[in-house]
């Protein structure tokens, strides 16, 4: 099949997979963010998990941030059902350590979100934050990347935060700076 480059992105429909798909896992504003509060309530003092997590639905207005998370629940939702081939079957059903493939989609994830989002998607994984914890030992059960996509938005969730803020410039164009030198 060659590309069709004449065909509008299903924006809405990949929506919908991913919605569906992360709340299969519950995977929701409550669990992001009782997970972002753990991250962020020392430096967000009066804030609670409930307003942690209102911005939940703010991380999927980027395409990027769907195509990567789509990408993963698929994944497990293909190896849940013993579909994909060995060695991957194997591998991606026993969260092979060296495999990796679930953390760079994930990391993919919180880079869309800066460097805050990358650093804790890192403190994250390693502690296991919040309900990923549970996800990654639900018996049973195959989450390989919904527990790292899991981390990276409560991660992306962070970011925002630390970024969100508006920038306190002057707004100079160069040439004025210009003028400032002479």
């Amino acid at each position: 099949m060659v590309a069709n480059k004449n065909i509008d992105y299903p924006d809405q429909e990949l929506y919908d997979y991913v919605m569906k798909g992360l709340a299969d896992k519950n995977i929701t504003p409550k669990t992001i963010g009782e997970a972002v509060y753990e991250m962020e309530h020392e430096y967000f003092p009066e804030k609670t998990a409930e307003d942690f997590g209102e911005d939940f639905y703010s991380l999927f207005k980027k395409r990027e941030v769907l195509n990567l998370v789509g990408t993963g629940l698929m994944i497990d939702d293909l190896a849940n059902r013993e579909l994909l081939p060995e060695p991957m079957q194997t591998i991606i059903a026993n969260d092979l350590g060296q495999f990796g493939v679930d953390e760079l989609i994930s990391i993919g994830i919180a880079n869309l979100y800066g460097s805050l989002g990358v650093t804790n998607y890192g403190y994250g994984d390693k502690i296991k934050i919040g309900y990923a914890k549970e996800l990654d030992n639900e018996h049973g059960e195959i989450n390989t990347f919904s527990d790292d996509i899991f981390t990276a938005l409560a991660s992306g969730m962070v970011g925002r935060l630390g970024h969100g803020r508006p920038l306190d410039i002057n707004n100079k164009k160069q040439e004025d700076y210009k003028e400032d030198a002479r």
